[in-house]
């Protein structure tokens, strides 16, 4: 009986710290959205992180805007480039990593 109330204690012990971890990574905003193309700066993620308000918002917003289409644009030629190089399975293995 006493077995069976320890392995019980610690069986709740383990389930709540799972999800103690759980939610902790759940509140932790992104930087880097998986939702976005590669190296994409998650704009709303980066403002919480960077503990930012007023004013500072819109312009950080910009500036990541800014920064998200420079960065396609460099995968964009990045492609391009690599057409006469790379066999189409390995353009479409590097389709697969710049997503």
């Amino acid at each position: 009986m006493t077995t069976t109330f320890r392995h019980a204690v610690a069986a709740g012990v383990i389930a709540l710290s799972l999800a103690t971890v759980n939610a902790q990574q759940a509140a932790a905003p992104e930087v880097f959205c998986n939702t976005m193309q590669a190296g994409a700066l998650c704009p709303t993620g980066t403002v919480s992180v960077l503990k930012l308000s007023g004013p500072k918002v819109q312009q950080w917003l910009d500036v990541v805007e800014t920064y998200n289409d420079t960065v396609e644009g460099a995968t964009k030629k990045l492609k391009a480039d690599a057409r006469n190089l790379l066999t189409p399975a390995q353009m479409a293995e590097l389709d697969s990593l710049a997503r």
